[in-house]
């Protein structure tokens, strides 16, 4: 089923719940809703659960889901008011509102209303797996006939593919995959629970995630854009001056993936006051003042988050660069920022995205940055940081050492039930008993998700399906098939795979000309490398790859 949804057509399917986690009360029959698929109401004599009383019913829909619940009610006797919730977990599930930071926030998760009888109706538009119907009263007499999820997604193929001798990569990637999939429709959001809106700071994840995995279909163009028109120069698009500097090396990203020269050049006025207003802020000496600094919550307040604005600033000024030479612009702005900025600096005391942030804007690291950045394994990572952390960590420490690091992290999520990646994890979490995400807690367990957490997303307001973790996708092409995008729009690219162990990964992606296949094995101490690619892409292979 399709539903026009502004300029995109969303697909709507409704899905069984998988398992029946409670029936409590008197709910005769209540397995039938795990096969129970109806596509029409009707009069006559038709297989039911029969619900007596005060019951409740807690369902698994198995895997994350965007979209909502389906109820089908054939006759009743007595009273039909429920309360519908939903959860990412079984937990916030069966949380109430402003328990353990639970919340109705951006998109409704818990509904009390009186149901029709003979009635097919759709409830909700949020996150969720799971789901918990609690009939109110002890008058209640009726027949419940289905209870489906209703799972909207866009309708954009997946072109991608990632694989591998190891099966626990393969599953984070899916997994990773399906996640910015989820977040993206119409537009890119943060979330499909909360934080369904387009934060321009949270995006290079998602758009360059997406961007190796479908076809260009305009959403990414249609993202940016948005924020572009809700902020008129001298704004800061989301209120964040760091926030502006994503947007132009989110522009430059999307140009050398798509080789979209119009989107580029409409870009032009803006992104010269833009940089001229980021010129601005920064003295002859290096220094700077944009009013407010951050690079993400985890280092927001902390001594190292000064370093990371200067090396995010200077990311955005070589990604201005490049732009300016697209538009032939001579002595521009980005030239100027880059310059003064590389005039100052401190050492990274302690935030491992600050130090990989530092090194891929091409400052060098001290000895103890570089110890910061390479020990420790997944301790200190971020999911929205994951990209910069895993290639920083690559370079430095090797490929072997980034892919250990990644499973420990992801695989993390995925141990505790994960079926999309989340807003944020940390490996210190797992430490002494732990509850997943599909079940209660038991005596002395944590919960996962209600315990944790911290700053916007404590407790069950912590988003379990948060595109801005899928940087392991653009990780994998880039730096373990070894990936580079020579001339933009593929029209030249290199392939120099590192596989850090494996002993073979292979993987299909989108380029504008059509599918890019690439397979490597190790043989013999290298790594062979095939190629398959479309007319109008060249391609040079290195195949001494570690």
């Amino acid at each position: 089923m399709q539903q026009l949804y502004g300029s995109e057509t969303l697909v709507r399917e409704y899905l069984l719940p998988l398992r029946l986690i409670a029936a409590e009360g008197d709910a005769e029959h209540a397995d039938l809703l795990l096969r129970a698929a109806r596509k029409q109401v009707g009069l006559g004599v038709q297989e039911s659960v029969h619900v007596r009383g005060k019951c409740r019913l807690v369902l698994d829909f198995g895997r994350e889901l965007r979209g909502g619940l389906r109820i089908v009610l054939g006759r009743a006797a007595g009273s039909t008011r429920v309360r519908l919730r939903l959860g990412e977990s079984v937990g916030e599930a069966l949380s109430e509102v402003g328990q353990k930071g639970s919340t109705n926030d951006h998109a409704l998760r818990d509904l009390t209303l009186a149901l029709p009888q003979l009635s097919d109706q759709q409830f909700f538009d949020s996150g969720f797996r799971f789901a918990c119907v609690d009939f109110l009263e002890e008058t209640t007499d009726l027949e419940l006939l289905a209870v489906n999820a209703v799972s909207v997604r866009a309708p954009r193929p997946q072109v991608a593919s990632f694989r591998c001798s190891d099966k626990e990569i393969e599953r984070i990637f899916d997994t990773a995959a399906r996640t910015v999939q989820l977040c993206a429709g119409e537009y890119i959001w943060d979330g499909i629970k909360r934080d369904r809106l387009v934060w321009v700071g949270d995006l290079y994840p998602e758009v360059t995630a997406l961007l190796s995995l479908c076809a260009d279909d305009g959403c990414v163009a249609r993202s940016l854009d948005f924020v572009k028109e809700q902020t008129p120069l001298p704004g800061w698009m989301n209120g964040f001056p760091m926030y502006s500097m994503w947007w132009i090396i989110l522009v430059e990203e999307y140009y050398r993936a798509t080789g979209n020269a119009d989107y580029l050049h409409a870009q032009r006025g803006y992104y010269e006051g833009l940089m001229r207003q980021i010129a601005d802020c920064i003295g002859e000496d290096g220094s700077f003042d944009f009013g407010m600094e951050f690079v993400d919550w985890p280092t927001h307040g902390h001594a190292d988050e000064t370093e990371g604005v200067r090396s995010l600033c200077r990311l955005c000024a070589q990604s201005g660069m490049r732009l300016e030479a697209l538009y032939g612009i001579r002595g521009g702005a980005a030239a100027a920022v880059e310059q003064k900025l590389m005039r100052a600096g401190a050492e990274v005391t302690e935030k491992r995205q600050i130090a990989a942030l530092k090194y891929l804007a091409g400052a060098a690291l001290s000895e103890r940055e570089r110890a910061i950045l390479t020990e420790g394994g997944a301790k200190g990572f971020s999911t929205f940081m994951s990209y910069f952390l895993l290639t920083a960590l690559s370079d430095t420490a090797g490929e072997k050492a980034a892919l250990s690091a990644m499973k420990e992290y992801y695989g993390g999520m995925l141990s505790m039930g994960a079926t999309t990646f989340w807003e944020d994890f940390d490996t210190e979490w797992l430490r002494g008993r732990v509850c997943p995400v599909d079940r209660l807690p038991r005596a002395g367990e944590k919960d996962i998700h209600g315990d944790f957490g911290a700053f916007c997303y404590t407790g069950y307001r912590h988003s379990l399906c948060h595109g801005w973790s899928a940087g392991v996708v653009p990780f994998l092409f880039r730096r373990i098939l070894g990936i580079r995008v020579e001339e933009a729009g593929f029209r030249k690219v290199t392939v120099s795979p590192r596989l850090g162990g494996l002993e073979y990964a292979e993987a299909e992606l989108p380029v504008p000309q059509g599918v890019l296949r690439i397979e490597c094995r190790r043989e013999g101490g290298k790594t062979k490398v095939r190629v398959t690619a479309p007319a109008g892409t060249e391609v040079c292979v290195a195949e001494e790859g570690a």
